[in-house]
């Protein structure tokens, strides 16, 4: 049977069991914790993070100065939308350049890869979608997710240096839309080096990189680094077990329903106390600077909240050419994403996204 023969039932199965209502009203009662509702700048503030060079910012709760974290609900997008989900995660192919004098040479002519190692800063990016099918209610909040984002994108914008290169954490599925329609959450590192006593089977554990199906070949040369466990749990009617990392391939495929408390982060690059890059390097010309930002949505932990029947996708074998993160739930967000429960009805409604077509979110003109 092809890819395209097999019928699709879990969309629809969520409009008939509700699930799409239960999902809004209990994100609903989250309020503040949920991230349509948390306004940038009223609800949740810059901070710095890093003291050394004041350039990576995370944020916290206006209210009491904690760390900000927030619950977002999506549905699992194809790796055709930016799902990076694989052993190779968001490793990226390397070109490895010299100088020589005032000329600048391309060093590695025939594009070469150069191998993940223990080095390397690997994690996974998933897109989420608008839920499929989903009810106006649940559809108002997805709108308040997006526009919470372009609040908190726009106002940092003003921040950056001119002309800065803006690499933000929602998008488009098409070129054609006017409007972004993705969120992008980004795990915590996959690979890191173990301590000197191996830990038990519980998030933050790590294992043999190689329970990975993917993980084959030349292009992974990790000496010490092992494969972290991370905290993503299945539905409640599976026990909200924590799923084996070689499970996420098929736990977390495309359309699956899923809730991630997430924190915030913008991180900007230093060269020579500037904030600075360089974009890609042609023969016989020198760097061009740019001044790179880069919003994140860093996924603390993630749950299924409904299944999905699409198909898992292949992962293809590239070629050559831990501690264990606090849940506190004396944290509202941690304690809301923990406590999650469908079966919550609050009275408050919001507007339905079909009466606000031409608006985003919150009534607010969405950006391009």
């Amino acid at each position: 049977m092809s890819v395209s023969d097999i019928e699709v039932k879990c969309f629809s199965q969520c409009v008939a069991n509700g699930i799409y209502d239960h999902v809004a009203d209990a994100i609903t009662s989250l309020g503040k914790d949920g991230l349509g509702e948390a306004d940038f700048g009223i609800d949740w503030t810059t901070t710095v993070q890093d003291n050394y060079s004041g350039t990576n910012w995370s944020y916290v709760n206006t209210k009491d100065g904690r760390p900000f974290r927030t619950n977002i609900v999506g549905q699992i997008a194809t790796s055709a939308c930016g799902t990076k989900h694989s052993a190779k995660g968001t490793h990226f192919t390397k070109r490895v350049c010299l100088s020589l004098a005032s000329v600048w040479t391309q060093f590695d002519s025939r594009n070469e890869n150069v191998p993940l190692g223990d080095s390397d800063t690997v994690k996974w990016k998933w897109a989420l979608s608008k839920p499929t099918l989903c009810s106006p209610n649940l559809a108002d909040i997805w709108e308040n997710q997006l526009t919470s984002i372009e609040d908190w994108v726009t106002e940092e914008k003003r921040r950056a240096a001119t002309d800065s290169k803006i690499n933000m954490c929602i998008t488009k599925s098409s070129n054609e839309l006017q409007y972004v329609d993705l969120i992008m959450l980004t795990s915590q590192r996959i690979y890191e080096k173990p301590e000197a006593h191996p830990r038990k089977v519980t998030p933050g554990a790590l294992y043999d990189p190689r329970i990975l199906y993917d993980y084959r070949g030349d292009y992974f040369q990790l000496r010490q680094n092992k494969l972290k466990q991370l905290n993503i749990y299945d539905t409640a009617e599976n026990g909200l077990k924590l799923i084996p990392m070689h499970e996420t391939y098929s736990k977390l495929r495309p359309g699956m329903l899923v809730l991630a408390v997430c924190d915030a982060h913008v991180y900007n690059m230093i060269q020579n106390s500037q904030p600075t890059s360089t974009r890609t390097i042609q023969y016989r010309s020198k760097p061009t600077l740019t001044n790179p930002q880069t919003f994140q949505l860093s996924v603390q932990a993630m749950k299924v909240l409904h299944p999905s029947d699409e198909p898992v996708e292949d992962r293809f074998i590239p070629i050559l050419s831990t501690t264990s993160v606090d849940m506190s739930k004396d944290d509202s967000a941690i304690a809301g994403f923990s406590t999650f429960d469908l079966a919550i009805s609050p009275t408050k409604k919001t507007k339905h996204a079909n009466e606000q077509k031409h608006k985003g979110g919150k009534g607010k003109e969405k950006m391009d």
